[in-house]
């Protein structure tokens, strides 16, 4: 029952969390963007609902082979879950004046991300009641990463006046490591989810460290 609460209340809890951290970082700025962030990132799921349904009237749902696995980890769910997220970033976030470099990306990206979460999670639990709640509150966690790795692209792009390339990167970097996560949890592949934990978590750091420079810096 505490696991399916939490699995609950992931998504906004971590959401709460991150703005009063930067509320309370700099408790003079502009936090309309941040707290809108968080309900777009919501509605953004609807491109993970298209992507879905789609493969769920095709039958790609059923995991039959290895290539619907791959088909399903990847596309579906990666690319699927993170082109929404990216259509808020890169669209209704990345145009603001409060969005200056790749911190501030990965600030917005980790909210939407949250949003995101908050949706997903409800709709997964939902629609299919057999659920396992646990991993949708560690899909939650591992998705900080994902965040970290498209908002620093996408940041990145904007700092150095080069958004094309930049954001097509952030996108599929972050595709590319969702997918990759599923495909180990649909395999049940213990053997690579410890080393993917610790790649992906020593590439946040890297990617946050690189970031705080580059604000430092200007």
């Amino acid at each position: 029952m505490i696991t399916l609460i939490i699995s609950y209340l992931a998504g906004p809890a971590l959401a709460a969390l991150l703005f009063v951290y930067i509320k309370y970082r700099y408790p003079n700025g502009y936090f309309g963007l941040l707290i809108r962030s968080y309900f777009w990132g919501i509605i953004g799921t609807v491109f993970a609902a298209i992507f879905f349904y789609i493969a769920y009237s095709l039958g790609y749902i059923e995991l039959k082979n290895l290539r619907r696995m791959i088909f399903y980890s990847f596309f579906i769910l990666g690319f699927g879950q993170e082109l929404g997220k990216f259509v808020v970033l890169r669209y209704m976030v990345l145009p603001s004046k409060y969005f200056k470099n790749p911190s501030d990306g990965i600030i917005y990206s980790l909210m939407i991300s949250f949003g995101a979460a908050t949706a997903l999670n409800i709709g997964a639990l939902l629609l299919y009641p057999e659920t396992d709640p646990a991993g949708l509150i560690s899909r939650t966690l591992v998705a900080i990463s994902f965040a970290v790795i498209m908002g620093f692209f996408v940041g990145m792009g904007k700092h150095r006046s080069n958004r094309l390339i930049d954001s097509l990167t952030g996108l599929l970097g972050a595709a590319f490591f969702h997918g990759s996560f599923e495909f180990i949890l649909i395999t049940d592949d213990q053997l690579l989810l410890w080393p993917f934990l610790v790649g992906s978590a020593v590439i946040t750091y890297l990617f946050v460290l690189k970031s705080l420079h580059i604000s430092d810096d200007n």
